[in-house]
C-alpha cells in the first residue's frame, strides 16, 4: 500500500469509526424494536382483553413478530444511530482534531459505508431466511391463538387451502382490504373424499353481502370425463364472509423473495393481475439498500452539523429526512400498485431520490 493511499484509508481510524457507530446503531435498533412492539402491543389490547388472551400466547406472538419488526426499522436505527454517534463526536471536538490531522469527508464515509453494505446484506438475508417463518408464525397466532378463529386451513407453499363451507378451497392469494379472493378454486367431494367438481374463478369479489366470482367456469369430474361449463353451479354461493377469509391473508413479508415470485408467475396464469405483487416483490430488494442509503445522508448531515452550533437541530433534521424517506416510499407504493408506475420504478424511486440527496450532501460537505 503506497503512502498515499494509508493516508487516503487509515485503519485506526477506520476501526474507531466502525466501533463508534456500530455500538450507537444497536442500542438504537433495540430502542426502536422496543417502542414499536409496544405501541403494536397498546393498539391491539383491545383484541387481547375481547378474546381473553393468555400471557404466555401474547409473548409468543411478539416473539415471532419481532424479526418483522427488525427488518422494517433497522434503516431508520442506521439513520438516527449514526447521526447521534456522529455527534456525540463532535460534541467531543474529535471532527475539529480530525480537520485539523487533514481527515477529509472521504475518509470517515468510506469505512462507515462499508459496514452500511454489509448490514444490508445481513438484512436481505433475515428476511429471507427468518422473517417469512417468524411471519407466518405470528399470523397463526394471531388468527387462531388470540381471535379464536378456528377456521381450518393448511398453508401448502406460496398458496393456501382453506376449509370452508362449500368445500376445500385453494387460494392463490387472499386480500381482505380490497375485498377480493385471487386464483380461487374450490374443490367438492363425495362422502368418500373423492373429487366430484371443481368450480375455477380468477378472482372472487366481495360486494358487501355476498361474492361474486368473476370469469368462473365449472368443472364436473363424471364417469365420461370433464365437462366444462362456464359460471358456476345454478344457485352456488360461497358461506363466508369477507372475515372469515382473515385467516387466510398473508402479508408479502410471509414469502421469500423466490416464493412470492412463483406466486406471482402462478397467478399471471390464471389471469391476475400482479401489479400489485410485483411491488412488493422489488421492496424485498429496495427495503435492506435502504440502510446503505440512510448512512450515506446521515454521515454528510451529521459533519455539517458539527460546524454549526446546534447539533441537536442537525439530528432533527436527520428524523425528518427518515421520515419523508417513508412517505415517498408509501407514495410510491401506491403508485405502483394502482398501475400508475412501473412496479421497479415504485419500488426504488425512494432509494434513487435519497441516493441523489446523499451524494449532494458528501459533495458539499467539504
Amino acid at each position: 500500500m503506497t503512502s498515499s493511499e494509508r493516508t487516503f484509508y487509515a485503519p485506526t481510524l477506520a476501526r474507531y469509526l466502525r466501533r463508534e457507530v456500530l455500538r450507537v446503531v444497536l442500542l438504537t435498533l433495540v430502542a426502536f424494536v422496543a417502542l414499536s412492539l409496544i405501541a403494536d402491543f397498546f393498539d391491539r389490547v383491545d383484541t387481547y382483553l375481547k378474546h381473553d388472551a393468555s400471557l404466555a400466547t401474547v409473548l409468543r406472538g411478539f416473539l415471532y413478530r419481532a424479526p418483522l419488526v427488525v427488518s422494517q426499522v433497522t434503516p431508520m436505527a442506521m439513520l438516527a444511530g449514526t447521526l447521534i454517534a456522529l455527534g456525540l463526536m463532535a460534541r467531543h471536538r474529535e471532527f475539529v482534531a480530525l480537520r485539523a490531522c487533514g481527515v477529509s469527508t472521504w475518509q470517515i464515509l468510506l469505512p462507515l459505508l462499508a459496514v452500511a453494505a454489509v448490514v444490508s446484506v445481513l438484512l436481505l438475508a433475515w428476511g429471507e431466511a427468518v422473517v417469512p417463518y417468524s411471519a407466518r408464525r405470528w399470523h397463526e397466532i394471531w388468527t387462531l391463538e388470540v381471535k379464536k378463529n378456528r377456521r381450518g386451513r393448511v398453508f401448502a407453499g406460496r398458496e393456501v387451502w382453506y376449509r370452508g363451507g362449500a368445500g376445500f378451497y385453494n387460494i392463490g392469494r387472499a386480500s381482505p382490504g380490497r375485498h377480493a379472493l385471487y386464483g380461487l378454486t374450490i374443490f367438492q367431494v363425495d362422502d368418500a373424499f373423492r373429487p366430484t367438481r371443481l368450480i375455477v374463478a380468477p378472482k372472487a369479489a366481495w360486494d358487501g353481502t355476498r361474492w361474486q366470482l368473476e370469469h368462473a367456469e365449472t368443472h364436473d369430474l363424471t364417469s365420461d370425463g370433464v365437462r366444462i361449463t362456464p359460471g358456476v353451479p345454478p344457485g352456488f354461493q360461497l358461506p363466508e364472509t369477507l372475515e372469515d377469509f382473515t385467516v387466510a391473508e398473508l402479508e408479502p413479508e410471509a414469502f421469500g423473495y423466490g416464493m412470492l415470485r412463483r406466486q406471482i408467475e402462478s397467478l399471471r396464469a390464471k389471469g391476475v393481475d400482479t401489479s400489485e405483487s410485483w411491488v412488493d416483490l422489488h421492496l424485498k430488494l429496495a427495503l435492506p439498500a435502504a440502510a446503505f442509503i440512510m448512512l450515506l445522508v446521515a454521515v454528510p448531515l451529521a459533519i455539517r452539523g458539527s460546524s454549526t452550533k446546534s447539533i441537536p437541530a442537525a439530528v432533527a433534521m436527520g428524523f425528518a429526512v427518515g421520515f419523508t424517506y417513508f412517505v415517498v416510499l408509501g407514495f410510491a407504493r401506491a403508485l405502483g400498485q394502482s398501475g400508475a408506475l412501473p412496479p421497479v420504478l415504485a419500488a426504488w424511486a425512494a432509494n434513487g431520490i435519497f441516493l441523489l440527496y446523499g451524494g449532494y450532501l458528501v459533495l458539499g460537505a467539504d
